[in-house]
């Protein structure tokens, strides 16, 4: 039987490597001062010369202007105009003569139902929509530059593992090949050791393909090719959070995304004021000089006209165009809404897997680490094992290829534990400042606006911590629960188990209980006590000492902001907490369904916020500068849409209380 020589397979493997040296030398050539490339010059080069970069930082320019032009709406406007003529007409004492006129108009806009400051608001906000979305361009480029960068130096890595083993199975192949020469081995051997070979090219082929690609993708994304000798990027765990979330509060704080997200909104209300102008009049002041030169009766004759005046004008009917504008506007805000929700939602899967990914990968690399050292020794003696006849080739082979598979696991977990450190900085909006990457071209927040946007991402964005209940401990642990189970059944032989005389049992008896707080109607003091909420055994809210915010189980009726007699006990039992904490503060806040106008929602809210804070000072004698009461409205709703249920969640008071010690303190997370 012939046997093949597997070495004349190797002439496209010598190519491409000649192929990626050649790469190589001239890349040296272009770019020796970058040979040794860190992160930060990796993503700050990919920012200034991405396309898309460049699209989100002159969208950000653009809207400066539209700033500028909004504001014109509050200067006055000048118009000038003029004509020379000839004319003829059929009445008169001349029929043909030459005019000449001249005007000048001045206007000025004195009301107009808040257009003008609306849209300036509304500019205003999409100037910081167009900025956060340049961030978060700029976050998106630097994971993507910094993402390939390790890429390539992982798969530069795997190409020469790749390479590592080839060489091994070429000089088994050669030993092999001698042996049958010289009749000492067998020819199936042979066959063996050219399948595992030919696997072995495949290996580098593959690698080499996957170099290829990623370094492609890094030409794409930073503009050059990788040069030869780049330094290892090694990311420090400072920057991991302690937990899944800490992680959350940081992305909420300072992902650009979710601020892009949460400015849409307010531009979308400005933009709702904005067209309400359409049901007010507009009164502008008006100004007018013209002068008119003809001649008439064989006369140059000069006359001028000036005025001076306010004008009024408003539409009384315009076919239901500015009702269904105002409509319009309205749906589009709760576009935005849904549209934070979502990002929120985005936000929050994301981040979890990149920060599981990383836990996940630490975890994983020290038995990584052992397996790859494991392999290495019993390859090498295995391999010294065979040359003394007591290993068949087939275990030397088998040997080879773990180790192989082990260092290429290895590896790429230490890649792929830093591409998930990378998406969990650029998920937080942490990834520019953790690699020092700075623009003086981007301007900061404090430059743009001294009103930032204030907001409690608790509301819309809940924390899970999914790894706390799927996590590899949980299992075990619940194993264990339902091991013991089994042994607690089974451990006692059946001749042994003797039963017990049953203890007599309470008659079962039913109570109606609306509020479900385990408290029977006839019992409870608090008929409407929201539910999860700790009760005492009168069924009212039970306060301690650390208590910070409850819901105060108050149903209003529609329209109507006047507590009624029989909920009147859970006002009072916030008086008692008051009174036996004297340094305590409360705020009152209420808070409205979406169902309805916002503005009257708001302004509900407040009244029912107010109602219970007056009853807190007037009639349990709670000092004033002790209770303060806040209307909210639609802002912070628990459930995001238009149902008896979300009506239900969305429409409460709470009281949210504080230390008058701290007052300032917790004034700053927006509970003032």
């Amino acid at each position: 039987m012939a046997i093949i020589n597997p070495f004349t397979k190797n002439k496209f493997i010598s190519v491409i490597a000649l192929i990626f040296a050649a790469n190589g030398s001239i890349l040296n050539a272009q770019a020796e001062q970058t040979s040794s490339m860190p992160l930060n010059y990796v993503a700050d080069k990919a920012i200034a010369n991405n396309p898309e970069v460049q699209q989100a930082w002159h969208a950000f320019k653009a809207s400066m202007h539209g700033i500028d032009a909004a504001r014109s709406g509050y200067l006055p406007t000048v118009d000038i105009s003029a004509s020379a003529g000839y004319e003829k007409r059929n009445y008169g004492i001349d029929e043909e003569f030459n005019r000449n006129t001249a005007e000048l108009t001045l206007g000025q806009m004195l009301y107009d139902g808040f257009r003008t400051s609306n849209t300036v608001r509304r500019f205003e906000r999409i100037q910081l929509i167009r900025y956060f979305e340049l961030l978060t361009q700029a976050e998106q480029t630097a994971l993507e530059a910094s993402v390939a960068y390790l890429d390539v130096q992982k798969f530069t890595e795997l190409v020469q593992l790749a390479e590592n083993n080839l060489q091994e199975h070429q000089s088994v192949y050669q030993q092999i090949e001698q042996s049958v020469g010289a009749g000492v081995a067998r020819a199936a051997d042979l066959e063996q050791i050219s399948g595992r070979l030919s696997l072995a090219q495949s290996n580098v082929m593959t690698e080499y393909a996957n170099l290829h690609d990623v370094s492609a993708r890094y030409l794409r994304i930073v503009g050059e090719l990788p040069t030869k000798g780049v330094v290892k990027a090694k990311l420090s765990d400072d920057a991991i959070p302690i937990s899944i979330n800490q992680a959350l509060d940081l992305a909420y704080k300072n992902s650009p995304n979710f601020y892009a997200s949460l400015y849409n909104i307010e531009a979308q209300q400005a933009n709702a004021d904005s067209q309400r102008a359409a049901f007010h009049p507009n009164v502008d002041l008006s100004a007018r000089y013209g002068m008119q030169d003809r001649n008439e009766l064989g006369l140059d004759e000069t006359q001028s006209e000036a005025r001076v005046g306010i004008d009024i004008s408003y539409n009384l009917y315009s076919g239901g165009r500015d009702s269904a504008n105002l409509d319009q506007a309205y749906q589009e805000v709760n576009v935005a809404k849904y549209q934070r929700d979502q990002t929120c939602i985005e936000i929050r899967q994301n981040l979890q897997v990149a920060y599981n990914n990383v836990l996940v990968l630490q975890s994983k690399i020290p038995s990584l680490e052992n397996h790859k050292n494991s392999s290495n020794k019993v390859k090498f003696a295995y391999k010294d094992q065979f040359d003394i006849g007591q290993r068949t080739l087939l275990d030397v082979l088998d040997a080879e290829n773990e180790s192989f598979q082990s260092n290429r696991a290895y590896t790429a977990a230490l890649y792929d534990r830093q591409t998930a450190i990378l998406t969990m900085l650029a998920e937080m909006g942490k990834l520019l400042e953790t690699l020092n990457v700075k623009s003086d071209k981007f301007p900061s927040i404090s430059e743009l606006t001294d009103d930032p946007i204030a907001h409690n991402a608790e509301y819309v964005c809940p924390k899970y911590d999914v790894a706390a209940t799927l996590g590899r401990q949980a299992f075990l642990q619940e194993k264990k629960k339902q091991d013991n189970a089994y042994m607690s059944v089974t451990a006692m032989p059946s001749y042994l188990n003797i039963p017990a005389t049953p203890a007599p049992q309470a008659p079962i008896t039913t109570f109606a209980d609306d509020d479900n707080d385990g408290i029977a109607n006839e019992q409870d003091d608090c008929p409407s006590t929201p539910a999860f909420t700790e009760v005492d055994d009168r069924g009212c809210t039970k306060y301690r000492s650390n208590t910070s915010n409850v819901e105060i189980g108050i149903p209003f009726l529609a329209d109507s902001s006047v507590v009624r007699p029989e909920y009147m006990q859970e006002i009072a039992r916030l008086a008692e907490f008051l009174k036996e904490h004297p340094t305590k503060q409360v705020e009152i806040q209420g808070h409205a369904s979406l169902e309805g106008p916002a503005l009257y929602n708001r302004k509900l809210s407040e009244k029912r916020a107010f109602s219970v804070a007056e009853l807190l000072i007037q009639q349990y004698g709670i000092a004033p500068n002790r209770v303060t009461s806040l209307g909210y409205g639609t802002d912070q709703p628990r459930i995001n849409e238009i149902s008896v249920r979300a009506n239900a969640a969305n429409r409460r008071i709470e009281a949210v209380i504080t230390d008058s010690s701290n007052r300032s303190a917790t004034a700053q997370n927006g509970w003032s």
